[in-house]
């Protein structure tokens, strides 16, 4: 093993603008390329031929055309011209930085052609890429044959991509050409000569040559139609990945390593890279070596106590000076043996909760820290830790360090635990009125809520529910049998506490009966005996779950339909009939429901007059309804469950399905509010259930937004008053909704409006507040629409869908004939796998993950690095904008979540993350980086261990004297929906705050990020030239 350069880190790409040797019976060489040419057959006649570096290009000629083939720059390349009955050699090399061609030969080349090499250029059509016109310089040149070298900016053939299999390339075409016909030759290099592969043509100013060899060199050339041209490429294909890269051994102070080569046993070399890693797997170092033995193995020996490493290994294919990397085979090393894993909550209690967790391999854990919500509660040896002396039902945030040695941090993960709630004390029954009644045990806070079971004796359950107060009447018992009763504490809708058990014998409460109603009498309570006055109807299907609990929203409504059909039943009845929904519950029959109500004589207004119950049971037997049967005293409706048989699903998403015996219906589920009614346009039957009621549209002409009334009426906890903005306009009401329609005209309902260089933002508010009959409130709420419009807005145009993102780009110029490129690029995980392509919204809790790279593109600048000096966000594209949010200065981190997921300045890629966050005026946010380039002799990295500056705005001028490129991503509009109660308020009125940000075209929370670029241009080879 032997440490390379750090430059030899990134695969190094094609080389971008290789010499050309032309031939013609007629050649030339340029820009690395080798021309000749033949007019007739007099070379073959003479038995000539031409070799580059031993390799005959016999099989490469063409009769008539001018044949080029690309060579490699830097190196020597050794030219055998057989002609003539004579043989001459030549030894070549080409620096095209400085355009200079040095030959060494016994006949010494012309640099102008002869008037027969002339008048044959002459023919050439103007359109056509003759890639020999810079530095030409003639070795042979007749009226049949001419031979030459030079090189050039312009390239007629071009390596677009590759692959261990694959080669593509691309040529400028003829648009004089009268055929539009190419014909393409794949030569493989074999011993002394081009061996022909494949032979093809295509209509394309492309071609993809597929199924080759790994880590092979081939010979690409194109006959490109209407031109005199035959122009060859010589490249190789990438290799294919190491086999069974794993780990031998290891102990605390070593890991051995191996591997197998390639499927094709293709390869040169290999390079092992070791990443060194902290506590949060972000890598500290990266040290690169290679791997020349024979064996396929490695060990790294002499760690330092407490290290985390990972490897990643890459099999290298060398022709000439052309490199080709495959891809990263990674190996996690030792890095996952100290790894916690599997943190979560194994139990809790009232004030208590319980964490358990894993690691592979204990024996370089020290101990473990636990702490709870920040704050270090002790530290242990085991696997497990209880944290007490909690509020109940309560929600923290619990985390777990592993240490090794001293306090070497090595791992840590974060969970969410949580605590339940106290449960129920002093469960009894009450016999005199067939009552439950039980204390809370945290009596100092309200429950949310009590769930109940009651069973027989034997287990089977009679009903089961949900009650908020401390008492449960119990109806229907029989006197005397034995019952159980289970209660218990439930808070957030998941977190139950320990069952209380209280076995009871019933006694009878006939006269206790709770008539439940369906509509606005659902206090209401009647001492009456239901065996005598009650009916009961069963339908054949269960309910769902939704329906069974007394606040489900949903279940108010299934009541309703009932009762309206019952209604419809007993419309013609000898007496007017006024039908109260007593209950509806599951039945003891499975699959069932039993909808028990009773009926009053409607004509008597003052009092509840029930209608004698076998009168209207007869009367219904009398109907001969279609599936109405009376079986035993009860009514049976036998029609189908049309919910549960449709094929298909019937109702849209956040509804239920609800039959309305005959028919079915589609309602929102708990929580969710049918806004189809206040939307544009109105839509078709089904409803369009959104949480809370809320929804926004921005319209071409017109803002809409809205929220339900009951969601504020719970919320802020009695009636309320809405203001829209300023109180100009006042809001719409209906019996569900507060809403507004507003147009983008400021100055009509004092709706915000911000404008920067792309985009235009307005903003409307409403500001609900408990009406002033309350003398305390404690809970207001500001509920925030906002719509977002490109400037360049136009009619109709979905702008979510049809922004392209752009990646950040500068060109940076090397010289005269060479490019770099310095890139900015934005990747959804610190896996850096998938870069953003389209348009997303991104909230303050994400995190950003850039990447700043160069790319060389050639292997003239091996040892090049890049530095990334200073990082700042702006509230425009402009870097030099006045308002700067600093994020790293002089290459150090001014912001508290800046990390480094590479080392700064010791490879030609910097990585590192960032959280998201927000600037004054709340525009999008554009996001800048200074880089610079250094060579092999200067340091490139820097020491940040020393006291950071203060945040203050970026000087974009290097003091060392470097000019330095700017890279710069954005605009970044934030998602800042936040619901109430989850995230404190940023007013200044400590109010919860809602904000909804909507595009161009009515869809609810659309947020537009789109990536602009700025160029640079970086003179430091320049420089380096002069030098």
């Amino acid at each position: 093993m032997k440490r390379p350069s750090y430059s030899g880190l990134e695969a190094e790409p094609a080389i971008k603008s290789p010499p050309w040797i032309h031939t013609m019976t007629g050649s030339g060489l340029c820009r690395g390329e080798l021309k000749f040419t033949s007019r007739g057959t007099k070379m073959l006649r003479q038995n000539g031929n031409l070799w580059v570096n031993g390799t005959s290009l016999k099989s490469t000629r063409r009769i008539g055309k001018v044949t080029s083939l690309a060579v490699y720059p830097v190196v020597e390349n050794k030219l055998t011209l057989q002609y003539g009955g004579s043989v001459q050699s030549w030894t070549l090399s080409i620096t095209p930085r400085t355009r200079f061609t040095k030959i060494r030969g016994r006949q010494k080349p012309l640099e102008r052609p002869t008037n027969a090499t002339k008048s044959f250029l002459d023919l050439l059509s103007p359109t056509e890429v003759f890639a020999c016109e810079n530095g030409t310089l003639f070795f042979q040149q007749d009226e049949n044959f001419f031979l030459a070298v030079g090189h050039t900016m312009r390239l007629p053939v071009k390596l677009e991509s590759r692959s261990p299999s694959m080669l593509l390339v691309s040529w400028v075409t003829n648009s004089l050409a009268i055929s539009d016909s190419h014909t393409v030759t794949l030569y493989r290099t074999e011993l002394d000569s081009y061996n022909t592969l494949s032979t093809d043509s295509t209509i394309n100013n492309h071609y993809r040559f597929t199924a080759l060899d790994s880590c092979s060199p081939y010979v690409a050339c194109v006959e490109i139609a209407g031109t005199r041209s035959f122009t060859c490429l010589s490249t190789i294909t990438d290799p294919d990945v190491p086999k069974d890269f794993e780990v031998t051994s290891w102990n605390s102070s070593s890991i051995s390593l191996s591997w197998d080569c390639p499927e094709n046993r293709r390869y040169s070399l290999f390079l092992l890279t070791i990443f060194y890693l902290n506590s949060t797997d972000h890598v500290t170092e990266e040290v690169p070596l290679w791997h020349e033995e024979d064996s396929f193995a490695f060990t790294l020996s002499d760690m330092q106590p407490c290290s985390r490493v990972q490897f990643g290994l890459q099999t290298l294919c060398q022709a000439g000076t052309e490199s080709r990397y495959s891809t990263m085979v990674l190996n996690d090393g030792n890095s996952v043996h100290s790894n916690i894993w599997a943190l979560h909550q194994t139990s809790f209690g009232p004030d208590t909760y319980t964490l358990r967790w894993e690691v592979r391999n204990a024996s370089s854990i020290s101990r473990f820290r636990v702490y709870h919500d920040g704050v270090l509660q002790g530290t242990t040896l085991m696997t497990n830790y209880t944290v007490g002396g909690l509020l109940s039902c309560q929600q923290y945030q619990a985390k777990v360090e592993a240490l090794c040695g001293d306090g070497v941090l090595m791992s840590a993960k974060t969970v969410t635990a949580h605590t339940g709630p106290s449960g129920v004390s002093e469960l009894r029954y009450r016999s005199n009125d067939s009552t439950a009644v039980w204390t809370p045990s945290a009596r100092q806070q309200p429950a949310f809520a009590f769930l109940y079971k009651l069973s027989y004796e034997n287990g089977s359950t009679i009903q089961s529910s949900s009650v908020t107060g401390t008492e449960l009447r119990l109806m229907g018992l029989e006197d005397g049998k034995t019952y159980i009763l289970d209660v218990w504490e439930e808070c957030e809708g998941q977190w139950e506490s320990e069952h209380s058990h209280l076995f009871f014998e019933g006694a009878n409460s006939s006269l206790g009966f709770l008539i439940r109603a369906a509509g606005p009498a659902q206090d209401l309570e009647m001492q009456l005996d239901l065996s005598v006055m009650g009916l009961m109807m069963v339908v054949p299907w269960s309910l769902p779950e939704e329906l069974q609990s007394d606040v489900s929203e949903p279940r108010a409504k299934m009541g309703k339909i009932f009762k309206d059909k019952l209604q419809e039943l007993l419309k013609d009845f000898d007496q007017p009939a006024r039908i109260e929904l007593a209950t509806f519950e599951p039945a003891e029959e499975p699959d069932k429901t039993e909808i028990l109500f009773m009926s009053f004589d409607a004509s008597k207004t003052e009092e509840d007059l029930p209608l004698p119950v076998e009168d209207q049971l007869d009367y219904i037997r009398s109907l001969n309804a279609t599936n109405i049967t009376i079986r035993d005293g009860v009514i049976h409706w036998d029609g189908h469950d049309l919910c549960a048989s449709a094929q298909h699903t019937l109702c849209p998403r956040n509804s239920l399905c609800l039959n309305t015996l005959g028919s079915f219906t589609c309602v929102c589920q708990h929580g969710y509010y049918d806004v189809s009614p206040v939307i544009e346009p109105p839509t078709a039957s089904h409803p369009v259930c959104n949480e809370d009621g809320l929804f926004s549209q921005c319209l071409d002409k017109l803002m809409t937004g809205g929220i339900a009334k009951p969601y504020l009426v719970s919320y802020i906890g009695g009636k309320v008053d809405v203001k829209l903005n300023d109180g100009r306009c006042t809001v719409d009401e209906s019996e569900m909704f507060y809403y507004f329609r507003t147009s983008r005209k400021s100055s009509e309902c004092g709706t915000e409006r911000r404008v920067n260089k792309t985009h235009i933002e307005f903003q409307n508010t409403l500001t609900v507040t408990l009406t002033k009959e309350q003398t305390i409130s404690r809970r207001d709420l500001r509920v925030v629409w906002k719509c977002v419009y490109p400037r360049h807005y136009v009619r109709n145009a979905q702008v979510s869908m049809d922004m392209e993102w752009l990646s950040s780009l500068s060109l940076v110029e090397f010289n005269s004939s060479l490019q770099l490129v310095l890139t900015m690029t934005l990747y959804s995980d610190e896996s850096y796998t998938y870069s953003y392509r389209d348009a997303i919204a991104l909230g303050l809790e994400d995190t950003l993950f850039f990447q700043v790279a160069l790319q060389t593109n050639n292997s003239f600048a091996p040892d090049v690095l890049l530095q990334v000096e200073s990082c700042w966000a702006t509230e425009s594209t402009d870097p030099e904008d006045t308002v700067q949010g600093v994020l790293l200065q002089d290459g150090c981190p001014v912001d508290n979540t800046f990390h480094w997921l590479s080392v700064n300045g010791l490879a030609q890629t910097s990585r590192f993350s960032i959280q998201m966050f927000a600037m004054p005026k709340g525009l999008p946010l554009y996001i800048h980086c200074l880089a610079n380039i250094c060579g092999h002799d200067e340091a490139c990295t820097k020491n940040c261990t020393s006291q950071q500056r203060n945040k203050r705005s970026v000087n974009q001028v290097n003091r060392q004297g470097k000019q330095a490129a700017v890279v710069s991503a954005g605009p970044v509009v934030i998602n800042t929906r936040v619901k109430s109660g989850v995230q404190p308020s940023h007013w200044a009125e400590h109010i919860t705050m809602i904000s909804i940000v909507a595009g161009s075209i009515g869809f609810l929370g659309v947020t537009i990020l789109s990536v602009s670029a700025t160029k640079a241009i970086m003179t430091y080879y320049e420089r380096l030239q002069l030098q």
